[in-house]
């Protein structure tokens, strides 16, 4: 047994390769970051692009109307063809009106104007409407004639109209629209470069570093090379991490050291039992000859070595069921009643055969026909400890009932004796400390609470004092299905 579970410490250790990933947090952070700050670009792009769309045709507009003001120098405000067409050109626009409150419109326009396309009114328009605007003029070819009012910064009470060809507009904007990508690819790349690196030394490089080191531990887990020191050193949330990390590896070093230690005693252990076993059993025989012998006094000795050589062997049985692997149980509907009745007749033929005239009375409260679900064995072995540590305490009455409520069957064992010393309460449960009888083990309650934690139950003192002492044992049951 012992040696197996030091194989088991040994091989936690004993691992596959560590699998490296396909793509490392470095990788993940620096993509994650491009495409942070190309999506915030992008949301900066589309406003300017349409503010550069909005400016370009304002200063048209301006210059359309300075245009115009060439007719103020005529009487007729007209001017002869070729002016016209040399003014338009200047102005850049194929066409424009002035509508100025009080005065009569002005206008140059060709005989034969070029086919409106789209018309665009600046002064009302909406931004995600001159966003729209400006991403479908990106999208179109060839020459493209927009009628666009607005509102000149000259004569604000006057409305201007021109007629503009998107080409030479659409051309500027692919300029700007240039400009700003290599722009932004220079900052995104700058950007993400200095980010990597901060995060980089920040955070991959210690995560990488406690990697290795959770790796190398889990190697040679006994190794006593420290964890990492320099994160340990960091006073902020990484050197927290190391800090503990460090901590969580010396204590499991500790643990996985008394572990072997513990599994190496076992072993001795559970050799020394098969022994000593041997050598109680030929002492046993010695015994009953000693028990037959004519010499009064010999016979008085008799009842005092078989109760040592019963302790012994006792004791030598407890630790090895205790250093033993413990099956899971093996759960069935099992008749409490029989089995509590079955409990007391072994407990009273122990007293019987140690002590003719020993007083055991076992008390079975339990009804007929109750049942509860559990391992039969290891509830068997649950309640005779009880029992058995009760007696040997002292007491002459153990009482035996049970109930069933909110899924659970509680199971009370409670005894006329003594009660437990005030000072063995704390430590009842554990191993060769909790053991109100002086020939006793200490390992029958702690062997009775694994069994019933293993069930997923629960055993506590629930009462205790002069007048004796009362364990409380909770059991799951499950839940029957509705119907």
């Amino acid at each position: 047994m012992a040696n197996h579970q030091v194989g088991i410490v040994k091989g936690a250790v004993a691992a596959p390769t560590v699998r490296r990933p396909r793509f490392g947090l470095s990788l993940k952070i620096l993509l994650l970051v491009i495409s942070g700050i190309a999506a915030a670009e992008v949301a900066v792009f589309l406003p300017a692009i349409a503010r550069f769309r909005v400016t370009y045709l304002q200063e048209l507009i301006e210059t359309g109307t300075l245009a115009t003001f060439a007719l103020d120098a005529t009487p007729d405000n007209m001017v002869d063809q070729a002016l016209q067409r040399t003014l338009l050109d200047h102005a850049r626009v194929s066409a424009v009106t002035l509508i100025e409150p009080g005065k009569p419109k002005r206008s140059l326009m060709p005989d034969m104007p070029p086919e409106v396309k789209d018309t665009v009114e600046l002064y009302d328009a909406a931004w995600p409407d001159l966003i729209g605007d400006a991403m479908m003029a990106m999208t179109r070819s060839g020459s493209y004639f927009l009628r666009v009012g607005g509102m000149s910064r000259r004569m604000p009470n006057s409305h201007v109209y021109i007629l503009v060809d998107e080409l030479p507009m659409r051309l500027a904007m692919y300029t700007f629209a240039e400009r700003v990508l290599l722009l932004s690819v220079f900052i995104a790349v700058l950007t993400a470069a200095l980010i990597w690196l901060a995060l980089r030394w920040l955070i991959v490089r210690p995560l990488q570093q406690m990697s290795q080191a959770m790796t190398a531990f889990r190697r040679a887990p006994e190794d006593e090379k420290p964890a990492v020191p320099d994160l340990e050193d960091r006073s902020d949330e990484i050197g927290v991490v190391g800090h503990e990390f460090g901590i969580l590896q010396r204590d499991l070093r500790s643990a996985l050291r008394q572990k072997t230690r513990l599994a190496e005693i076992g072993s001795a252990v559970s050799k020394i039992n098969h022994d000593m076993r041997n050598l109680l059993a030929t002492a046993q025989l010695l015994t009953d000859q000693v028990a037959r012998s004519d010499d009064p006094k010999m016979r008085r000795m008799a009842p005092i070595m078989f109760g040592s050589i019963d302790r012994a062997v006792r004791l030598a049985g407890e630790t090895l069921e205790y250093v033993r692997e413990r099956p899971q149980p093996k759960k069935q509907q099992v008749d409490l009643a029989d089995l509590a009745e079955e409990v007391g007749v072994a407990l009273v033929d122990q007293g019987q055969e140690r002590d003719p005239n020993l007083d055991r009375d076992w008390r079975n409260l339990i009804l007929a026909g109750e049942t509860v679900t559990a391992d039969r064995d290891q509830l068997y072995r649950v309640l005779i400890n009880l029992g058995r540590n009760a007696f040997d305490a002292g007491a002459h009455t153990v009482t035996v009932s049970s109930r069933r409520e909110d899924g659970l069957v509680t199971i009370d064992v409670a005894d006329d004796g003594p009660g437990v010393p005030a000072h063995l309460e704390a430590t009842l449960f554990q191993p060769f400390s909790g053991s109100a009888n002086a020939s006793g083990s200490g390992l029958g309650l702690a062997i009775a609470r694994d069994l019933v934690r293993a069930h997923g139950g629960e055993i506590t003192l629930a009462e205790n004092g002069s007048r004796g002492a009362r364990f409380h044992l909770t059991l799951p049951q499950p839940v029957a299905p509705h119907h």
